[in-house]
């Protein structure tokens, strides 16, 4: 998304505060709600557990440890199980494949962009919240208006239809219409049944943001999965361009 547009999405905002207070009380008035605009970086302890966001994670999640630049060897997928379908496609799966020019530019889903070792810049208003991720240019709206988080109709995208409310201090995420990409880049594919649950919450100094991002897909898992994720509040700066050249892949066939 250009400036130009950025600005238009939060004019739209604006306009659908004005009417959403005419039409209906607010839940939590925006003054209480924490505030995470700015620029944050992937912090050194990116997957360290933040004990506030720990406890609200469903029984029986098992924690994937490879937030940031960590990825799994092939067959490994951090304590997720896959079904049938899922095992079969990760045993045919080889490194070679994505090192070709038609993949290596391949953008992938929320579900393992956000997690990267990239900075993200977060844009807050009153009914909107846009997250610009430095990893492939990847723009995110999440609807904070109270509005249906699972309507028909919707394209499945790379960044999908996101719907958030705040919990007191944590903001509530879920994700639905992701198209179909990696989880782990070692040949775990989701499905676009994939469900994304993410929570957010900034550390009292307001220096960290806390998150957790949960994954649910029937089509290729078997049980549920969570990374954590912690970014660090860099003033001034923001995301840059990001430009992938599928070209450098060719000093590898040499």
């Amino acid at each position: 998304m250009n400036a130009r547009g950025l600005f238009a999405a939060l004019l739209l905002s604006a306009a659908l505060t004005a009417c959403t207070s005419q039409s209906q009380p607010q839940a939590q008035s925006q003054a209480q709600r924490p505030d995470f605009s700015g620029f944050w970086n992937l912090s050194r302890n990116a997957g360290e557990h933040d004990p506030a966001l720990e406890k609200l994670l469903p029984e029986g999640t098992v924690e994937m440890k490879d937030t940031g630049a960590a990825e799994f060897g092939p067959m490994v997928f951090g304590g997720l199980e896959l079904t049938p379908a899922a095992a079969a496609a990760a045993r045919d799966w080889k490194p070679e494949i994505e090192m070709t020019l038609e993949r290596v530019c391949r953008i992938p889903s929320i579900v393992y962009a956000v997690q990267g070792p990239f900075p993200i810049e977060i844009f807050q208003d009153t009914n909107l919240m846009v997250m610009r991720l430095e990893y492939f240019d990847m723009t995110r709206v999440i609807f904070l208006d109270g509005r249906d988080p699972n309507p028909e109709g919707m394209p499945n995208t790379k960044t999908g239809y996101s719907v958030g409310h705040f919990e007191g201090d944590v903001l509530v995420v879920t994700t639905t219409h992701l198209k179909e990409a990696t989880i782990t880049n070692n040949g775990l594919e989701h499905s676009d049944q994939m469900r994304v649950i993410e929570r957010f919450r900034l550390s009292e100094d307001g220096k960290t943001l806390h998150a957790t991002q949960e994954y649910e897909d029937p089509v290729m898992l078997e049980n549920r999965g969570v990374r954590y994720i912690n970014w660090t509040r860099v003033d001034g700066d923001h995301v840059h361009a990001y430009d992938c050249d599928p070209t450098f892949v060719e000093e590898y066939a040499k």
